[in-house]
Formats: structure tokens, sequence, C-alpha cells
């Protein structure tokens, strides 16, 4: 039992302690935008089974207001829909847009690793810059995104924010990804960078040819914070695009079950982490444990009164409450996010089973895959 109240004390002061870091990390300046040099960049989108989202997003790479030279990659990844159709026909009458096969890539890899890997082939910049079929663009992007690169940048960690709110589920994701995106601020800001989204992110094809995917292949994630993690052990420069025009608009997960089947997808990453980030991966599980914990305490509390330790319960509860809304402010303020005091409330509630269910979830992520895809 001793051995017990030690580890459990020890995670709860990484927890809490992690989460002041995130806070100072967020108090810093804004990214400086005053670049001028003129990138040439190479946009690469992966598309499993994507006809209802092309059209649309096809339409924000082809109104990109970049003055630099680009181009814009399309990887169809043996779509069984319409798919290849639509990307070939618009191809057919926009000279800067390819396609190519995710056949391809390296068939050494799997997922849509190797989908991005047929793309990154073909690209023709040492800039690259990634999205989702599913997002939306704003005219700016490509332009904010490549003006943070100079001599010295080798990778961009960009912003993906949700517009619409359907229902709670919707709003819980809003507030869940503005959440991440302050961790992931706070860090990359105290020179620590552990976590991006494929959703928005660019690095120089210099440092892929260097390390490439080979090393998590096997992950179906993989192609953002664990590719970042290999990275960063290289000694790379990293920055944090805090710039409003660069965020990208996310799809949304109307039902509760597509979100927790996408997030459990995500903490996959986070399984394996131990491997290439020993850190990250103690900060994921005291953040695991901590809010176990308070399920377990609020389970004696009302039912089983083994432990009847309320003063811990409401102690734990309250620092959380306190550190998280701070972060969620601040964050919020240096990213120019609009603050909904109430949708806060309503995530930090439910966030606590949340984290659990993901936690435990992510252990059965082999019966999870990328769009349907096993391999």
């Amino acid at each position: 039992m001793l051995i017990f109240y030690i580890i459990s004390t020890l995670l709860l002061l990484i927890y809490f302690t992690s989460i002041i870091f995130y806070i100072i990390g967020n108090l810093k300046e804004n990214s400086s935008y005053k670049n001028n040099l003129i990138q040439s960049v190479s946009v690469i989108v992966a598309v499993k089974n994507g006809e209802q989202s092309l059209p649309k997003i096809l339409n924000d790479l082809a109104s990109q207001n970049h003055t630099g030279m680009k181009e814009f990659i399309i990887v169809d990844d043996n779509s069984k829909d319409d798919s290849k159709k639509i990307i070939m026909q618009f191809v057919a009458k926009n000279n800067n847009f390819k396609y190519v096969s995710s056949n391809e890539g390296n068939p050494k890899l799997s997922y849509k690793k190797k989908a991005l890997d047929a793309g990154i082939k073909n690209a023709n910049f040492d800039i690259l810059l990634f999205t989702d079929v599913d997002c939306r663009l704003k005219q700016t992007w490509v332009q904010s995104m490549a003006q943070l690169f100079d001599s010295n940048t080798d990778y961009i960690i960009g912003v993906s924010i949700i517009d619409k709110t359907l229902n709670l589920v919707t709003w819980f994701q809003k507030i869940d990804l503005m959440m991440l995106f302050n961790v992931a601020r706070g860090m990359c800001k105290l020179n620590k960078p552990f976590a991006c989204i494929g959703q928005n992110q660019a690095y120089r094809k210099t440092l892929y040819n260097k390390i490439g995917f080979l090393k998590i292949s096997d992950s179906i994630q993989g192609d953002d914070t664990l590719f970042l993690q290999l990275c960063i052990n290289e000694k790379i420069k990293v920055k944090f695009n805090d710039n409003p025009k660069s965020f990208v608009n996310s799809r949304i997960e109307s039902k509760i079950s597509l979100l927790f089947k996408q997030r459990i997808r995500w903490a996959a990453d986070l399984k394996v982490m131990w491997n290439y980030n020993k850190f990250l991966y103690l900060l994921s599980l005291s953040t695991f444990f901590t809010n176990m914990l308070i399920i377990l305490l609020i389970l004696d509390t009302l039912i089983i009164n083994v432990f009847n330790n309320h003063e811990l319960l409401f102690l734990i509860l309250l620092l959380k409450l306190l550190l998280e809304f701070l972060l969620f402010i601040i964050g919020n303020f240096r990213m120019k996010l609009r603050t909904n005091y109430f949708a806060f409330i309503f995530w930090f509630i439910f966030e606590i089973p949340y984290v659990v269910f993901m936690g435990i979830g992510s252990f059965f992520i082999q019966f999870i895959s990328w769009r349907g895809q096993n391999k």
C-alpha cells in the first residue's frame, strides 16, 4: 500500500507540474511572422474514399493566395469510391495539381504513411505542407505556414480548430482540440515540442529523406506526433504557428461513437511512446492515472466508502479545475480563439471519464483502422 501511495503522489505531482509548465509556455509571445522570404512549397493531401470532401478541399487549395511557387499533390490511397475520378478531372484543369497513387509509396510502409511517402517522393520542393481531405482551409493557409520557414527551421506545428458546433459532442470536440493545442503550444514555446497533428503541419523534404517513416511503419497513425519524436532526436528547430491565418477547420464527429473511434486511434501513438519519448509517455500516464483516481474517489465517496477521503477528492478536482482553466484562458488569448466558459465546464466534467476510456481503448487499437484500411 505504501508503494501505491508513493507512485500515486509522484504521478499527481507530474500531472499538476506539467500543467504549470504548459501555462508558463503559453505566457510567451506569439511567433514572429516578419520573414520576407518567398518560399516554394509542395502541399500533400492523402485521400481514402474522400469523394464527399474532395471538391471542397480542392477548391480551397486552388484559391490559396501564396505568391511563391506551389504545387498540390493529391494521393489516392486505393479509394473504392469516385475519388480518383474527381482528382483526375480537377488535375486536367489545373496545371499545378498532380495525381499520385499510393502504390508509388514504399511497400514496407502501411496505412496512411505509404500514401504520404508516395506524395513526398513526387514533391519538387523542399518545404512540404500537409492537411487532410476533410479539412477546410483559409486562402492564407499556405502563405502563413510557409513564411515561418527560415534557414534554421525544419518543422512547423499547425493548429486545427472546429468552427461549427451542432450538439454537445461537437462542443466537447471544440474545447478538447483547443486544450490539446494549448498544451502543444506551451511545450513548443519552452523548446520541448512533443505533439502535432497531421491535419496541419509542415516540414522539409530533406528532413523526411533523412528520417522517414520506416521506424514507425506499424503504427496506424504515426505520421505526425510519432514522426515528430523521431525528428526531435535529430536536434531540429521546431516552430509553433499560432497565427489564426494558418489555422485549418477540422472535420467534426457528430456522433459520440465516431468521436471515440477517432480519438482512440490518436491515443494509439501514446501507447508506444515509451520507445520514442519517455518524458511524454510519463506525462500521458500521469494524465490517465489522475483522471482514473478521480473516478475511483468519486465511486468511493458515493458507493464504496472504503478510503472515505473526501478532502483529497476535493483538492484534486479544485487544483485540476483552476490550472486547466488558466491554461484554457491564456492559451486561447494567445491564439485569438473565442472563449466559451460554459463549454469549458462541460468539457472539464466529461474529460475525466473520456481520458480513462481513451486510455483503455487504445489497447484495442488493432480493431480500428485508418478509413477502413487494415494495412
